[in-house]
């Protein structure tokens, strides 16, 4: 069912239209069709990850800037598919429905598309989860990752 109902509403998502109407179509990624031309042109995900027909050097840049990066997945998230997409996993493109790839075998590490793979070796990368959904962590949680990687706020 998921499979048939994500190939309709692929071929609905990646277009202008759709793209700048419903801020949801944004943050949908079809596997199968991430060499499709209609993905590469219209998906705002496509441009943000620079997977899109044109590369922007500025995400790199900008990217690169950061001093680092904490990535939060909900090990129970039923929001993001597939939920190792919230530390940059990905599905397999030759088997997009069965095989995750961990962030270091996706091609956006791998080509370094818009500077993951760079930030990973410079070690400005973090993986915390927690049991929950999507965004559910407790406050504990929450102030316990800014302490550890952005330390105690001044009063």
């Amino acid at each position: 069912v998921c499979q048939a109902l994500t190939e309709v509403l692929s071929s609905l998502a990646y277009n202008s239209f759709v793209q700048g109407l419903l801020f949801q179509a944004d943050y949908f990624r079809d596997p199968s069709k991430t060499d499709s031309d209609s993905y590469k042109k219209y998906s705002q995900l496509a441009q943000w990850e620079n997977e899109g027909n044109t590369a922007n050097a500025t995400l790199n840049e900008n990217f690169a800037k950061t001093e680092q990066f904490v990535w939060v997945k909900g090990n129970e998230d039923t929001v993001v598919w597939p939920r190792e997409g919230e530390w940059f996993g990905a599905m397999d493109p030759n088997d997009p429905w069965n095989t995750v790839l961990p962030m270091n075998q996706t091609a956006w590490y791998l080509e370094d598309k818009f500077g993951l793979k760079t930030a990973d070796e410079a070690g400005k990368l973090n993986f915390e989860s927690f049991d929950g959904q999507h965004i559910q962590f407790t406050e504990a949680e929450l102030l316990g990752w800014l302490d550890t990687y952005f330390g105690t706020p001044a009063n």
